[in-house]
């Protein structure tokens, strides 16, 4: 069983500015079991999970959604930055059992942060519900992606960001 914690990845100051001023925050996680090998080491299985980070300003409080493998959390509201931040650094644990026993394996966990838009915003609330026809379809005007497009660029100039995160854990036995 692996377990995952999350620490610090809403505390800088850009990411809580952006968080106050309507943006944001999806945080994307993939858990992979890799199996040592002689030239190359091999996948076994992954786990993937996103949670959507964002303030509501008409309650004041912090709201923390998760998606994934685990069946959607309804978004609970905190007071504070900080108490959203315990709620994410709190253990995830997951099964990933080895299928080979006696083989040397490893856990690698790689986190993509990356601050929305309103318009991202928009197309991920959709998304957590569970509405993905529109886009998978085709059915989406030019205009909508020209206006995507300069709302992504927008979030960056204001100074939204994409931070990649990988950590190893320790090899063990299968």
């Amino acid at each position: 069983m692996a377990s995952v914690t999350a620490k610090r990845l809403l505390g800088d100051a850009k990411t809580r500015e952006l968080l106050l001023n309507g943006f944001a925050t999806s945080m994307q996680f993939r858990l992979e079991l890799w199996r040592v090998g002689g030239l190359f080491d091999n996948l076994d299985s992954v786990v993937t999970w996103e949670v959507l980070a964002r303030y509501d300003a008409y309650s004041r409080t912090y709201q923390l959604v998760r998606r994934g493998s685990r069946a959607t959390e309804v978004p609970a509201g905190y007071p504070t930055i900080e108490a959203a931040e315990a709620a994410l650094e709190a253990p995830m644990p997951w099964v990933l059992p080895p299928q080979r026993p006696g083989a040397s394996y490893y856990y690698n966990v790689v986190v993509d942060i990356k601050t929305l838009d309103v318009t991202d915003l928009d197309e991920l609330l959709r998304w957590l519900r569970g509405d993905l026809q529109p886009a998978v379809r085709g059915r989406r005007a030019p205009v909508s992606a020209l206006r995507r497009g300069i709302g992504t660029l927008l979030s960056r100039l204001l100074g939204g960001e994409n931070r990649h995160y990988e950590a190893r854990s320790v090899t063990f036995r299968g």
